[in-house]
């Protein structure tokens, strides 16, 4: 039978131990509360301590609450904006141009007609993040000590980047929308991986050495990432966009 405990109208989940030694709280992908506790903590005890985590349970699920939406998909009408490195630019649709799409560094325009829209889009964000990416992945792999068989920009669903096992690092196209800062820590967390293939302790000190505010870099890009679009992708949990 599975054990609860009822504080202040929020119901948590407890999971028992003989092994555990220490008393811990967790919020799982749907909400539910847990509460991770010694074979032998009664009850009391039990209600006392999470009494006292209370404030950071309510955090917690404010945070949760935020993170989990719908993205609206755009409409690719004229006012509408669209990111490219952290900037927004607006769309202008026009009844002619040379290309479906068009950016002249102030805004995006669109040729009538010109559809399905989503696929000019990517097009352009892969053909404008090959250019950029790989300059600055040669900037950034003097300080990695460590450089790429090619880079490749495509569709990678939720991650953000990959290192294949062929030295080859490839990139998102929705990364190009991110402001460059972020996108730096992508780059950076990719090109110490050709040194580092795990996340062990080893990889997160050299890529300190690289961006020493790493940390700050990724947990922004977690809780930025549902301020972009992601043409035709549907983000519950903004933790779902990851590195590899």
């Amino acid at each position: 039978m599975t054990e609860t405990i009822q504080i202040r109208g929020l119901g948590f989940t407890v999971r028992r131990s003989d092994r555990r030694k220490t008393l811990s709280l967790t919020i799982d992908r749907a909400g539910d509360l847990i509460a991770h506790v010694p074979f032998s903590t009664s009850q009391e005890k039990l209600s006392s301590w999470i009494e006292s985590k209370l404030l950071w349970v309510y955090r917690k699920l404010a945070l949760k609450g935020e993170s989990m939406f719908s993205l609206r998909e755009p409409e690719y009408i004229s006012g509408e904006t669209f990111c490219y490195l952290g900037r927004r630019f607006r769309l202008k649709i026009v009844d002619q141009q040379d290309q479906p799409l068009e950016f002249d560094g102030t805004r995006f325009t669109l040729r009538r007609g010109s559809q399905p829209a989503e696929q000019y889009f990517r097009q352009w964000y892969i053909q404008a993040g090959t250019e950029w990416l790989q300059r600055r992945v040669k900037t950034f792999s003097g300080r990695t000590v460590s450089r790429p068989q090619r880079v490749e920009v495509r569709d990678l669903g939720f991650r953000w980047g990959s290192c294949g096992k062929n030295g080859v690092l490839y990139f998102n196209w929705r990364l190009m929308q991110l402001p460059v800062r972020l996108v730096d820590y992508v780059i950076a967390h990719e090109l110490v991986h050709l040194v580092v293939g795990n996340h062990g302790a080893a990889f997160w000190s050299h890529l300190g050495r690289v961006i020493p505010d790493w940390k700050v870099r990724k947990e922004t890009l977690a809780d930025q990432a549902k301020h972009y679009l992601t043409f035709g992708l549907i983000i519950r949990d903004n933790s779902t966009a990851a590195l590899k």
